[in-house]
């Protein structure tokens, strides 16, 4: 058995190669420390308004709850918007058909005119991320038959 040394020509092909993976690499990197920078600063946003609402105290909010509640509502959309933003989705919507890779169905209930398999209550919300489910929605679906209430489904 012989050993043979490299020829320069595939020292030179191998170096290239590994200081290109090294730049991608790098440069992949970089982009995923920038993006989870830029979506920790919106969070950093959202939690400054719920600083500026807690601020405000009690006398703000027993004197007009409706008042309040547009506030929670206003940062919970500044929320969605950022995530939406950064390519997370919401999953799960009242009236569709559940499907196994979105959904977890946590109850089953009858439902007069709901076809079976059918979302009628969104118990916690699930999130899609480029594609990838992230956390799958739990949901009450209808169901054709006995009464099955209470029932939990994979």
């Amino acid at each position: 058995m012989s050993t043979q040394d490299p020829s320069p020509a595939t020292t030179a092909t191998v170096a290239r190669l590994a200081h290109e993976n090294s730049l991608a690499l790098a440069a992949r990197d970089a982009a995923h420390r920038a993006l989870t920078e830029q979506l920790l600063l919106v969070l950093a946003d959202t939690l400054d308004s719920f600083d500026r609402l807690l601020a405000e105290g009690t006398e703000g909010t027993a004197a007009d709850p409706e008042s309040y509640r547009r506030s929670l509502e206003l940062i919970a959309r500044q929320l969605e918007t950022a995530m939406s933003g950064q390519g997370v989705e919401p999953v799960g919507r009242i009236g569709e058909r559940a499907e196994p890779a979105t959904h977890h169905v946590a109850e089953v209930r009858t439902a007069p005119g709901a076809a079976d398999d059918e979302v009628l209550e969104i118990l916690q919300r699930g999130y899609r991320y480029r594609g990838h489910v992230l956390r799958a929605a739990r949901v009450v679906v209808a169901v054709t038959g006995g009464p099955e209430q209470g029932t939990e489904r994979s």
